[in-house]
């Protein structure tokens, strides 16, 4: 007989397999590569704990390493919620003789268990650094000891606390977008030490506010009513997207922050290249509610064309907050700009006409104009 923490975790273990299953089965380009990127995935929080463990980083390196790493950690609790809730067999967990505290005991340790390297990591860094702090320091000031193991032990709390809150459904809209915004671009007004602090309040501060709910009236109608309708429903698919895009803005801006001048347009011109695929594949949602609703859709007056062309204006419309995003950040020069409005006109186009063959559409025009600047 199975002990009931044995239970949650085969619970757990097949509905990753599930999930990973599903994104396999895919065929929608971009997003059937996600499970061939995992292995890459467990490299990036062990490349940042190196950035995050140094007290002599810069700030912006510091700062925008500690979002990316942040970020990616709720992205990946979030997404492994319901296995570790067991959401499908919560009817018969509760009819079973378990108490409240060892129910709660057995979900933390399968929340330490999938979030593992995002929050073992940190915590044996700061035993390794603290002993080591400890057998240099010798008689100093106690001041002296913690002052390098700041960064670190933050980091810790913080892995902590976004795990919790990504399994629970909190939304950290203020302490994970809005403030590591406003730190990317004034990094170096304040130190470490003082960033954190606010990062701390803005933790306290959200968790305060009510919680926003968007519900439509009677505006708007017809088609663009059921694809905000639809995003509403299952925000899960959008929600992934941005969480792509800004960890490829925040891996962009590392890169350029640490390269030669004269590198930095390569790098600038495929992150182009990326994330108007990225941003472009919101027509493949589009195109599954022209699918679910197509005999309502057929009773409209609209023609076909017509609906195509909302379902292309829907998603620019939708584009524009990613276009705000980049512009902020100042990644691109006015070259890049015009290479990313190709890149993701020709990625709408390869969607419309060719589905599952879409990435050719970019890459045609990426190999067009790498042979026109090679002739000139």
């Amino acid at each position: 007989m199975l002990r009931y923490w044995q239970f949650r975790i085969r619970i757990y273990h097949e509905s990753l397999k599930q999930w990973l299953d599903s994104l396999r089965q895919i065929s929608t380009g971009l997003v059937a590569l996600f499970p061939l990127a995992l292995p890459a995935l467990i490299l990036i929080p062990l490349l940042a704990l190196g950035v995050l463990a140094d007290s002599t980083s810069n700030n912006p390196l510091y700062l925008n390493t500690l979002w990316g790493y942040l970020l990616l950690l709720y992205s990946w609790m979030a997404l492994q919620r319901d296995g570790i809730q067991a959401r499908q067999y919560q009817l018969y967990i509760d009819s079973l003789p378990i108490s409240a505290a060892k129910r709660h005991w057995c979900e933390l340790g399968i929340i330490l268990y999938g979030a593992n390297i995002f929050v073992l990591g940190p915590l044996l860094l700061v035993v390794v650094m603290f002993f080591h702090q400890l057998g240099h320091a010798g008689a100093a000031s106690i001041s002296a000891l913690l002052k390098p193991l700041l960064p670190i032990t933050a980091l810790l709390f913080l892995s902590g606390y976004y795990s919790l809150s990504a399994v629970q459904g909190v939304r950290p809209w203020l302490s994970l977008l809005l403030l590591p915004l406003i730190a990317s671009s004034w990094a170096n007004e304040l130190v470490k030490g003082q960033w954190l602090i606010i990062w701390f309040a803005a933790i306290v501060v959200e968790r305060q506010l009510p919680g926003l709910r968007v519900t439509l009236g009677s505006w708007p109608s017809g088609f663009y009513r059921l694809l905000l309708q639809a995003d509403m429903d299952n925000p899960r698919n959008e929600g992934l997207r941005w969480v792509a895009l800004l960890l490829l803005l925040i891996l962009a801006t590392i890169c350029i922050q640490g390269v030669e001048p004269q590198v930095q347009p390569y790098i600038a011109n495929l992150l182009s290249f990326v994330s108007a695929i990225l941003i472009a594949s919101s027509l493949f949602d589009v195109q599954a509610v022209r699918r679910q609703y197509q005999l309502y859709l057929a009773s409209l007056p609209d023609t076909l064309l017509i609906q195509r062309f909302y379902g292309v204006a829907y998603v620019m419309f939708k584009t524009l907050p990613a276009v705000l995003l980049i512009s902020y950040l100042q990644l691109f020069t006015s070259e890049q700009w015009c290479l990313w409005s190709l890149f993701y006109t020709s990625s709408l186009l390869g969607i419309h006409l060719r589905p599952k063959w879409f990435l050719f559409f970019p890459l045609g025009c990426a190999l067009l104009v790498f042979f026109k600047n090679q002739i000139a």
